[in-house]
């Protein structure tokens, strides 16, 4: 949690720190006001992942598992008008042996996190808007999937031709859930200067399942399987490609 906090406050520096514009001017320029904008989202963001029925089971039966902070890249589009704004974004997760820590030692039984995706809407209220900067509340629903896959490292060698003729034992190919969420974040990005522009977007924020749900798999037929209320934690750093329009009556 303590290298949560940290990589949060690194993550959301870029645009929570905006300072104030520097002019040799008085008084300072008027603020930018334009009517509207359409919005493309490319992002990452660290995800801490809470499953805590599924967790429990990894422990109790000695299975090495990934680190509950996911990685994940962000794709987003949408709309302001005036202090409103919607958005439609859509995320999938990194393979965490791509980028540090290394897995920890121990356990030849490992579950491997397949499968992290997800689509959802926002809708957003900019409540504190100044010269420089835009803050919005927003809150959304969306889908998530999360998959795993269990099975039993050996030293055994298999001719890759015949691979199907062999089955480690304790393997678990397939074993996911997917659920719908509502999601609440606080969004501080720069203010739009000019028609076509760039801008900085960080986010803190907190998904939650609408109610817990049975794991289940592509391979088995279960029963009495675990069910979890998946949760989410996480901050996202982006970048808004923002197109955008004046006021009639300033055009």
């Amino acid at each position: 949690m303590k290298l949560f906090i940290l990589l949060a406050l690194l993550g959301a520096f870029p645009a929570w720190s905006q300072v104030t514009d520097s002019t040799s001017q008085t008084p300072f320029p008027a603020k930018s006001n334009f009517r509207s904008g359409f919005l493309m989202e490319p992002g990452y963001a660290y995800v801490a992942t809470l499953i805590p029925t599924m967790r429990s089971f990894f422990r109790d039966n000695h299975v090495k598992t990934e680190s509950n902070l996911d990685k994940i890249i962000v794709a987003g589009f949408g709309y302001r008008l005036y202090r409103f704004k919607g958005m439609i974004h859509s995320f999938v997760g990194l393979d965490q042996r791509l980028l540090p820590p290394p897995e920890p030692a121990g356990s030849n039984l490992v579950a491997r996190r397949q499968n992290l995706s997800g689509l959802d809407v926002h809708l957003g209220y900019d409540v504190a808007n100044t010269r420089n900067k835009r803050v919005f509340i927003n809150a959304g629903v969306g889908s998530i999937r999360y998959e795993y896959s269990l099975f039993r490292t050996t030293s055994q060698i298999v001719p890759f031709q015949t691979i199907f003729q062999y089955a480690p034992p304790a393997s678990v190919p397939s074993l996911y859930l997917t659920s719908g969420y509502w999601d609440v974040h606080v969004e501080v990005s720069q203010r739009e200067k000019r028609k076509d522009t760039f801008l900085w977007v960080s986010r803190i924020g907190y998904r939650r399942g609408f109610q817990p749900i049975a794991w289940q798999s592509e391979a088995y037929q279960l029963t009495d399987a675990p069910r979890d209320r998946i949760s989410q934690f996480y901050l996202q750093l982006g970048i808004y490609f923002s197109r955008n329009r004046l006021d009639r009556r300033n055009q």
